[in-house]
């Protein structure tokens, strides 16, 4: 009985110790990994909406749960669109991508932030051959096809992911919505 006893406090010694460790280490990289995930942001802002270079963060009235955020683009001081955060439900799980919309409406581009979609197939959605499709257009909406897009609002899917690529392109619709319902005509 002794031993089992001595035994259990050295497993409980050696657990706490573990334990102290790991979370010291959690509390030191807490900082950084949140400094990289903002550079990270802002980066997708700048690359979402060519032109701007001061985003600011507006008020989201959104009652959809699929806008995150809502940024404000502009430049020396005057608006030149906005990015739009949105979280579509894709095959994995959520995927947070970031729109950009200029004044005019059109679709700038797009950003996968974060995703866990599978890998080799959805993961292909932050790849630029995909994610590409959706630089500089001006429609309403986007509409995924499985053949080559005959229409500017026609997006190709990527092959054995449509659930993906019909969740990112629900994601951009989305924010092509919220800007025409709330946002247009705001930064001219």
């Amino acid at each position: 009985m002794a031993k089992i006893l001595k035994l259990g406090a050295v497993l409980f010694i050696i657990t706490a110790v573990t334990g102290l460790v790991l979370g010291g280490i959690y509390t030191m990289t807490l900082e950084p990994i949140r400094a990289a995930k903002e550079k990270e942001k802002m980066a997708a802002l700048a690359q979402t909406l060519p032109g701007a270079s001061d985003f600011d963060e507006v008020e989201c009235s959104s009652d959809n749960g699929l806008v995150k955020e809502v940024n404000k683009g502009s430049v020396d001081g005057k608006t030149v669109g906005y990015n739009i955060t949105v979280t579509p439900k894709g095959y994995g799980g959520l995927i947070e991508m970031v729109v950009g919309i200029d004044n005019e409406g059109r679709l700038m581009d797009i950003k996968i932030l974060s995703h866990t979609e599978t890998p080799g197939l959805g993961a292909k959605a932050a790849d630029p051959a995909f994610s590409g499709q959706f630089h500089e257009k001006k429609v309403n909406e986007i509409v995924v096809t499985t053949n080559p897009p005959a229409a500017d609002n026609e997006i190709q899917a990527i092959s054995g992911a449509t659930i993906t690529s019909k969740a990112v392109a629900s994601g951009v619709n989305t924010a092509l919505d919220y800007w025409a319902k709330n946002l247009k005509g705001e930064g001219n």
